[in-house]
């Protein structure tokens, strides 16, 4: 098979662009593509456990909290004690982390924008129904059925 027109060269291809530019986008103001998952997870949700945002962003329990270890040191989120089990603690955004998920909203959008330049509206539609059937055939979970 020739990789131009494998399904899943080309979804990684697209991947690592869209990693690229948000990169790009959002490096200047202290920010990497990997806690662009976690600020919209939270942001979204407002407080969160480990466990959840894990789940929710689909990465492994170590890698999510190296993250959030990463995170908490920017200045980005903190934790608390979980008031009906002490043993788990709550993430939240900092003040700077609300800050933050502005610019990394604004970015998503451009950067989203720019992907699908000159698509019309149903071909994103049709473009997102497909991709969400591609991640659930492969055993993901698309959550976001929303259009």
């Amino acid at each position: 098979m020739q990789r131009y027109v494998s399904e899943g060269y080309l979804a990684n291809w697209a991947a690592r662009l869209f990693f690229q530019a948000m990169d790009r986008a959002i490096r200047p103001q202290g920010l990497t593509p990997a806690y662009v998952p976690v600020l919209l997870t939270i942001s979204d949700q407002g407080e969160v456990t480990q466990s959840e945002l894990a789940t929710a962003i689909a990465i492994e329990q170590p890698t999510m909290a190296g993250t959030l270890a990463r995170m908490e040191r920017d200045g980005l989120v903190e934790r608390r004690t979980h008031a009906r089990d002490r043993r788990k603690s709550l993430i939240r955004l900092t003040a700077q982390g609300r800050e933050k998920i502005k610019v990394v909203r604004a970015a998503v959008s451009a950067i989203n924008a720019q992907a699908v330049d000159g698509f019309s509206e149903e071909e994103r539609k049709v473009y997102r129904a497909l991709m969400r059937r591609i991640i659930d055939n492969l055993g993901g979970v698309s959550a976001d059925d929303q259009d």
